[in-house]
């Protein structure tokens, strides 16, 4: 989806900064960060791969609302031919590499300052999704001894068996890990579900 949405976007003359596999809140900071004019998550959420959708930001970073949308959805029925640019004004595409990191340390800058996590056991179950590097990454530079699920993912494993749909892998981790909080996500990392030291999902 990503090539043909960048050669849509490129075709009517708008440039497109490719951030790579980050999770949904990720592709919304950025997008405000950068000063984007739109942000467009391809994401499965919670379900299989094959549900794979969009999920739109505005400029200020936050989700598009539905009627936004359902405009967007009813220019595109009408066609969008007219719309491409002369070639002298397509669009461009490039690969923002820092992305990643980017995201990472604004995720340990919304964590308390001074709060440290040394001498915590923490299992993460990443689904195989999104946040397979940003998670374990994150709670280990804060100080955490890490315990990593879900994080080999192949483009087809996403929410299969693991993560925030099925967190009972995560919680059994905690349990024969002796750790001291399990947290599952679900496939692009905007829910959680944690677990105490017992292995007892936390309502």
């Amino acid at each position: 989806m990503a090539p043909a949405l960048t050669a849509g976007f490129t075709s009517v003359g708008m440039d497109v900064v490719l951030l790579g596999p980050l999770p949904t809140p990720a592709v919304g900071m950025l997008t405000r960060s950068l000063r984007a004019d739109l942000g467009v998550m391809i994401s499965a959420s919670h379900n299989p791969f094959e549900d794979n959708g969009l999920k739109l930001f505005g400029p200020d970073g936050f989700k598009l609302s539905d009627e936004v949308e359902l405009a967007i959805e009813a220019r595109m029925n009408n066609g969008l031919d007219d719309e491409r640019a002369e070639p002298q004004l397509l669009g461009r595409a490039r690969r923002l590499d820092d992305a990643l990191g980017r995201y990472i340390e604004f995720v340990k800058a919304s964590f308390p300052r001074g709060l440290r996590l040394d001498g915590l056991k923490v299992v993460v179950d990443c689904a195989n999704g999104a946040a397979y590097r940003v998670a374990p990454t994150v709670l280990y530079e804060l100080g955490a001894e890490v315990v990593a699920l879900g994080d080999e993912p192949n483009g087809f494993n996403i929410n299969a068996a693991c993560g925030a749909t099925a967190p009972e892998a995560m919680c059994r981790a905690v349990v024969e890990q002796v750790a001291a909080l399990g947290i599952a996500l679900d496939g692009d990392a905007d829910r959680a579900i944690l677990a105490d030291e017992t292995g007892r999902v936390i309502d």
